[in-house]
C-alpha cells in the first residue's frame, strides 16, 4: 500500500477515492479504522465519520485511525479529506493528523474547479460567491461563519496559518516558500487554487519537497497526484502450487513443469509433516518455498515424487495409528496451514491445488467462505477466487488429482502468466 486517506464522511471518502480508483488504482473504503484492507490495497481510505463530532472527539479519531499506519522514511502518502466547504472540525483533525503522521507542514488546497469550488485570496468561493454568502454558512449541523480558510482553521487548531497568492503559485514559487515555512513547522499553508491546472502545480510542488507535507484537500487535489504516487506498478507474482495428490496423472504435470524450468520444487516429506517435529519441519518447508518464490518462480509444493510413496501409507497409518481417511484429513490440514504460513511471508500471483480434500482444507486456512469461479482453463479445471479469504480475489485454479493432460499444470501457469498481462 502505498497511500492512504483520512476522510470525515462516507461519501467524501468515496468521491475522494474514486479519483484514484479511475486512475487504476486499487481503493478499498473501511467504515472503521479496525479494519483490515487487502494484501493487494494501492490506497485505504478510512472514514472517521467525525465531521459532526466535536472538535476533540473528531481530532482523537484522526490520530487513531493514523496510528498503526505511522512509517519511516516518508514511505507512506498521508492525504487528509476534508469537505470542500469547510464543514465540520477541519482545523482540529487537520493539526491531528499533522501530528499523528510526523509531517511538518499541511497543505491544504480544497479547490474543486469542476464543482465550482475556488480559493483565491485565501478565501473559499463557491461558484464565485464567498462561501459565508452560501447556504452552506447555514448548514444545520455544521454552519460556517467566515469565508476566510485562515479565520476558520484557526477556531480549532493553534498552529501558524500561512496563505500563498494565486500568483506565486502560477510563478512557479510554492517550491520554495514551502521549503521556507518548513523551518517554522509545524504549520499550516492555505494555497490559493482557481484550475484544475492551478491544483496539478501544487500536487508538483509538494511532492519535489524533501518530505512530503501532509496533503489536505477534496477531490481536485486528490485527482490533480501523479498515478506514480499511489499506484503499485503490476507485475506477474509467482503461482504457488499445492500438488497434494499422489495421482500418476499429478506426478506426470509437475514433472513436465519442472523439466521445463516453469518452476521450483519443494518436496515434503509426508511422515516428517505428520511427525513429532511438525512446527520445526513446517518452517522449514516455508523458508524452501520463500526462497523460490523470491527467485520470481513458481513454486510446487508436492508430497509424491513417485509410485513408491503411495504404497508408505498404510506404514504411516500404522505409525500414527490412523485409519487412511484421517491420515487424509490430518495431512491436507496441514498443507492448508503451511499454505497459509507461506502466503504470510511471500508474495504470490495466484494458487494453482490438486485434490479435493487437500483444496477445501487450503480454503478453509485461509479463510474463505467460497469459491466464487469465473473461467475454465481446460475441461473441468476452473479458475475462481476464494471469497473473504487471506488472498483477496487472487486467482485460484483447482483441479481433481486424475483429471487434466501431462501439460495442465503449464497451462494453468501460463493462463495466470496472461492475467497479469491482460493489467
Amino acid at each position: 500500500m502505498k497511500m492512504i486517506v483520512i476522510a470525515d464522511d462516507f461519501t467524501g471518502a468515496n468521491d475522494t477515492g474514486v479519483q484514484l480508483a479511475k486512475k487504476g488504482a486499487r481503493t478499498e473504503v473501511m467504515l472503521t479504522n479496525r479494519q483490515k484492507p487487502s494484501r493487494r490495497a494501492d490506497v485505504l481510505v478510512i472514514n472517521t465519520e467525525s465531521r459532526a463530532s466535536d472538535a476533540s472527539e473528531a481530532a482523537r479519531a484522526v490520530a487513531d485511525a493514523l496510528a498503526p499506519w505511522r512509517q519511516p522514511d516518508d514511505l507512506l502518502m498521508v492525504y487528509k479529506k476534508i469537505d470542500s466547504t469547510f464543514r465540520g472540525n477541519v482545523g482540529a483533525e487537520i493539526e491531528a493528523a499533522l501530528r499523528a503522521s510526523g509531517k511538518a507542514l499541511a497543505l491544504i488546497a480544497a479547490a474543486i474547479p469542476g464543482a465550482g469550488r475556488t480559493t483565491l485570496e485565501g478565501e473559499c468561493l463557491v461558484h464565485q460567491v464567498p462561501l459565508a454568502q452560501t447556504e452552506f454558512a447555514s448548514d444545520p449541523r455544521t454552519p460556517i461563519v467566515s469565508s476566510r480558510i485562515k479565520t476558520i482553521l484557526e477556531q480549532q487548531s493553534r498552529l501558524p496559518v500561512f496563505e500563498i497568492a494565486l500568483a506565486q503559485i502560477r510563478a512557479g514559487n510554492l517550491k520554495s516558500l514551502l521549503a521556507e515555512y518548513a523551518r517554522q513547522a509545524p504549520a499550516m499553508i492555505v494555497a490559493d487554487a482557481v484550475t484544475d491546472h492551478d491544483l496539478s502545480l501544487i500536487a508538483a510542488a509538494a511532492l519535489a519537497q524533501p518530505k512530503t507535507p501532509l496533503l489536505v484537500g477534496a477531490a481536485g487535489l486528490a485527482s490533480a497526484l501523479p498515478s506514480s504516487v499511489y499506484l503499485t506498478a503490476r507485475r506477474a507474482l509467482p503461482v504457488l502450487v499445492i500438488a497434494g495428490s499422489m495421482s500418476e496423472v499429478t506426478r506426470g504435470q509437475v514433472a513436465l513443469a519442472l523439466s521445463s524450468q516453469r518452476a521450483g520444487a519443494v518436496d515434503i516429506d509426508v511422515g516428517q509433516l505428520l511427525g513429532s517435529e511438525t512446527e520445526a519441519y513446517c518452517r522449514q518447508l516455508v523458508q524452501q518455498a520463500c526462497a523460490v518464490i523470491d527467485r520470481q518462480q513458481h513454486c510446487i509444493l508436492r508430497t509424491s515424487r513417485s509410485e513408491a510413496d503411495r504404497h508408505q501409507i498404510d506404514l504411516l497409518c500404522q505409525r500414527t495409528q490412523l485409519s487412511r481417511a484421517a491420515l487424509g484429513e490430518r495431512l491436507s490440514q496441514q498443507l492448508g496451514a503451511l499454505t497459509l504460513m507461506i502466503i504470510e511471508q511471500a508474495s504470490i500471483g495466484g494458487l494453482f491445488l490438486t485434490g479435493g480434500d487437500m483444496a477445501t482444507a487450503v480454503a478453509r486456512a485461509l479463510g474463505a467462505e467460497g469459491y466464487r469461479i469465473r473461467q475454465e482453463v481446460a475441461p473441468c479445471i476452473p479458475c475462481g477466487a476464494f471469497i473473504n479469504s487471506e488472498i483477496d480475489d487472487l486467482p485460484v485454479i483447482t483441479k481433481a488429482g486424475g483429471f487434466g493432460s501431462e501439460s495442465t499444470l503449464c497451462d494453468a501457469l501460463s493462463f495466470i502468466e496472461e492475467m497479469y498481462s491482460d493489467h
